[in-house]
């Protein structure tokens, strides 16, 4: 049986959500009402003896009457109540699936799977493709932490080190003058490293983040004035999200991010957090930004993404009049929204 979760049913979703065996803030109600970019719907089915949850987002395909699916920015995916469900229910939960994109007009679906939930491309096999992309980080938090430390490489502590020397400090935002600074210090990075539109935010998103989604804002300040902070998130089964950091251009010599990530990693300690999650490098490579994330610890995850063309004849029929007898080769999908609109 499946059954559709609305954003206004946000106490439904939500408890949904937390009596699967694992899951992240990425999959909560609270995240999913802060992107405006589709509806917002959360899928539950139940098989006979394990439930699935898929929180997606409905999109209209222009210019006609298809819909197809996406996820929210980060790591999302289906949850399943059990880690290993049986081939029967992973087969119904497929089936239920495919019958509700059937019913619902919809021509593919996407989602950025979660890299700490490594079962979840066994649910997904048989429905299109789940592509390797980058790699991950993560800190085990579990580990003493003179162990944690010393899986930090030799550079990365000197710039700690570094940093304590010329006084820098670590706060956590506690107003609105210290958040709007971030937000700043935010978009100046995003101009830096040219990044799509996608990841530009408004005021007010980081607003409701801090105030609806269980988060910490580390700032840090060096002579008076915030120069790099990291939004992080906390989920109720220990994972530890460094969702959002940002790092003055002009303070990057000093990398007062190292700092900040140091600092927010013995807070989640305290909090009782198991993982502190890093993330990966851009566009699905590993450049320089996986670089300085894997000198805090040697715990990678692959990160991965699901792929699925539900309707084959719609897909190509759009490709075909949109781009003719020059369809692009390119690993972008769904192919048809290339230069109109995110994934």
């Amino acid at each position: 049986m499946l059954e559709t979760i609305t954003i206004e049913q946000a106490g439904k979703w939500d408890s949904i959500v937390k009596s699967m065996h694992s899951y992240d803030f990425y999959h909560l109600s609270a995240y999913h009402r802060l992107d405006t970019s589709g509806q917002a719907v959360l899928l539950h089915i139940q098989t006979e003896k394990t439930n699935f949850a898929l929180p997606v987002l409905f999109r209209n395909v222009e210019g006609t009457d298809y819909k197809d699916i996406t996820s929210v920015y980060g790591y999302a995916g289906p949850l399943a109540s059990q880690t290993n469900p049986a081939q029967e229910d992973i087969r119904r939960f497929q089936n239920e699936l495919k019958a509700y994109c059937d019913t619902h007009k919809i021509i593919s679906v996407f989602a950025r799977l979660h890299p700490l939930f490594e079962n979840q491309s066994e649910w997904l096999d048989d429905l299109g493709n789940v592509n390797n992309s980058n790699l991950t980080v993560a800190i085990d938090l579990t580990l003493p932490e003179k162990e944690q430390r010393k899986q930090y490489a030799r550079s990365l502590k000197y710039r700690i080190n570094a940093l304590k020397r010329k006084n820098v400090q670590i706060i956590q935002a506690s107003n609105k003058q210290e958040t709007d600074t971030f937000i700043d210090i935010y978009r100046e990075t995003m101009d830096r490293v040219n990044a799509s539109p996608q990841y530009y935010f408004s005021n007010e998103y980081f607003y409701r983040f801090l105030t609806e989604i269980d988060s910490c804002l580390y700032l840090a300040v060096y002579n008076n004035q915030i120069i790099s902070g990291s939004l992080c998130t906390f989920s109720g089964n220990g994972i530890m999200q460094a969702h959002l950091n940002a790092t003055r251009s002009a303070c990057l010599p000093i990398s007062p991010l190292k700092l900040v990530l140091d600092e927010a990693r013995l807070d989640g300690i305290k909090r009782g957090m198991l993982r502190l999650h890093l993330g990966g490098g851009k566009g699905g490579s590993d450049d320089s930004l996986f670089i300085f994330k894997s000198r805090f610890s040697h715990l990678h995850f692959q990160f991965k993404t699901w792929r699925y063309v539900h309707n084959p004849q719609a897909y190509n029929r759009m490709l075909r009049n949109q781009f003719g007898e020059n369809i692009p080769q390119t690993d972008f999908f769904p192919l048809y929204r290339l230069n109109t609109n995110r994934i």
